[in-house]
């Protein structure tokens, strides 16, 4: 039987994304909540990568390369799921 995967991470990565732009941008034009956006956006794709990671069977450190948010999540898309084996 094969393992479910998270629904949940799509919606993390996007929401993640999102919120990371938006708060960048709050931040550029003064606003004092837009680091506070900026940082929960992050945790938030962050929470999405791990997901990814742990329905891949990969090590959770594999999730820090959603820092480098668009590039990682390519670099984790690439990732050997071994899940499978």
């Amino acid at each position: 039987m094969a393992k479910k995967k998270s629904e949940l991470r799509p919606v993390l990565l996007w929401i993640g994304a999102i919120i990371s732009v938006i708060g960048s941008v709050a931040g550029e034009l003064g606003y004092a909540s837009g680091s506070i956006a900026t940082v929960v956006g992050i945790v938030a794709a962050l929470i999405g990568c791990y997901l990814w990671t742990r329905d891949k069977n990969r090590a959770w450190d594999f999730a820090l390369l959603g820092l480098l948010a668009p590039i990682g999540y390519l670099g984790i898309m690439f990732l050997k799921d071994k899940s499978t084996q």
